[in-house]
């Protein structure tokens, strides 16, 4: 994971695509930034509960 502040860029070491579309499907919005990153940009007034469910469906989806 590299970044600052709130933005964050995610790298991978498996298929982007495929993660950013599962992702979406669970109701988290990502963006690819390159051939192996995501890019994770949340609003500045994020609360903590949303922050815990992006989380929870990263977390989610990597298990798969």
């Amino acid at each position: 994971i590299r970044g600052m502040g709130l933005l964050l860029g995610l790298q991978l070491s498996i298929d982007t695509k495929e993660f950013i579309d599962r992702c979406i499907a669970s109701g988290l919005l990502l963006v690819g930034a390159g051939a192996d990153v995501v890019r994770i940009l949340p609003p500045l007034n994020i609360r903590k509960e949303h922050i815990d469910r992006a989380v929870d469906i990263i977390d989610s989806v990597l298990s798969r």
